[in-house]
């Protein structure tokens, strides 16, 4: 992935897991997401990174789930809401 495609996807991931519920979002629809916005190359290796990058800045966080806990659901955070609302803000 270039620079801009990583930021593209990693701006998505948080958008969509911002209109998700207190459930999150697994990766595998995750991926489908990013796939269909034109980004048809990156891998679920790729994106599981850009999620983590993410999570380590504290703007996802992985959800526990009871049914099938190795199908891992991330949500976002109060801190990633902030962070795209700024970023709105900035583009107004």
């Amino acid at each position: 992935m270039t620079t801009q495609q990583r930021e593209q996807v990693r701006l998505s991931l948080l958008r969509y897991c911002e209109s998700a519920d207190q459930y999150g979002l697994a990766g595998t629809l995750l991926l489908q997401f990013v796939r269909n916005e034109g980004l048809r190359g990156v891998t679920r290796e790729a994106l599981d990174a850009e999620i983590l990058y993410l999570a380590d800045k504290g703007l996802l966080v992985s959800v526990n789930k009871l049914v099938s806990p190795e199908n891992r659901a991330w949500r976002i955070t109060a801190a990633g809401r902030d962070f795209l609302a700024a970023l709105n803000l900035e583009n107004l």
